[in-house]
């Protein structure tokens, strides 16, 4: 190989090189990767990661604390959180908090950047087991014969309403709940009285195994839409357009605040759907061709 041809490609691998961590520092949600710098990287490299990891940190103030052991562990029973222990002899306990605690006067205090928890603490998958973090709401839902796992567009749409709409407290009435995965979402998310209703005996009898799964009191009825006589808070019906046009002038009868609904699939079941409606929508949203509507009352 002659020398003009090995000049040429080093300067193709240093473009190649410079424009793939150009491209890192613009797709930040590929950025997660980087959380140690790596010391064999360039010097322009570096920059960019520390710029990418800085917009995606939180600023906190740490204040640090000495006491001596015996006061230290009173105060942990009185604090009764996790504390960050710097450095400890037999002497004293170096400890830092991220909020100050009346009654003790800090060495010193400064800011610190972090990363928030969701950005480090991911669902991870362990064998058979699944580990969470706290701020998200599992729903188990059991493989069997009633429609609603999760994984269809339509279910995932009014999962998705469900969560921008319920507030903590009110009533939710599900038409035609499957699994009662909708209801089940429901009851985590806050609603009050949760009732899920089918005109398949197999659904309801998923929705009740399902519902003690999650340990949540759902009322699960073999019934109609005609068959309801109260009004509830909420409604989410996840159907099709051909049980819309038979049942829609009962369900819109049975919310009093907001309607959610799904199973339309294209834009003529859409067109069909908001003639049979007769009201204005809140809210269109489309996933995979699937549409699902919120009316506010």
């Amino acid at each position: 190989m002659s020398h003009q041809v090995f000049e040429w490609l080093v300067e193709l691998l240093a473009v190649l090189f410079y424009f793939f961590f150009a491209w890192l520092f613009i797709a930040k949600t590929s950025l997660l990767y980087f959380y140690t710098v790596d010391e064999t990287l360039p010097n322009f490299a570096l920059e960019i990661q520390t710029l990418i990891i800085k917009g995606m940190t939180q600023r906190h103030k740490k204040y640090i604390y000495r006491l001596e052991p015996e006061r230290f562990y009173q105060f942990l029973l009185e604090y009764g959180k996790g504390v960050e222990i710097l450095s400890e002899s037999e002497s004293f306990v170096e400890f830092a908090l991220y909020e100050p605690y009346e009654g003790l006067e800090p060495l010193e205090f400064f800011e610190v950047e972090t990363l928030p928890p969701e950005r480090v603490f991911r669902a991870r998958r362990v064998g058979q087991f699944m580990v969470l973090p706290s701020w998200i709401k599992p729903i188990v839902i059991r493989q069997g014969v009633a429609f609603g796992t999760g994984l269809h567009a339509t279910t995932r749409l009014c999962l998705g309403l469900i969560q921008e709409y319920l507030q903590e407290g009110w009533s939710v009435l599900d038409v035609g709940t499957g699994t009662g995965i909708l209801a089940i979402a429901c009851k985590k998310l806050g609603a009050g009285s949760v009732v899920a209703i089918d005109i398949d005996p197999l659904a309801v009898q998923e929705c009740v195994h399902n519902a003690k799964e999650n340990c949540v009191e759902i009322e699960c009825w073999h019934a109609k839409p005609e068959d309801i006589k109260e009004t509830f808070d909420l409604l989410v019906a996840n159907l099709e357009l051909e049980i819309f046009k038979r049942e829609l002038a009962y369900l819109t009868k049975l919310f009093k605040r907001i309607g959610i609904f799904s199973g339309l699939y294209g834009k003529e079941d859409l067109r069909a759907f908001l003639d049979l409606l007769g009201l204005r929508p809140a809210k269109i949203k489309r996933l995979e061709n699937w549409y699902g509507v919120a009316v506010v009352l």
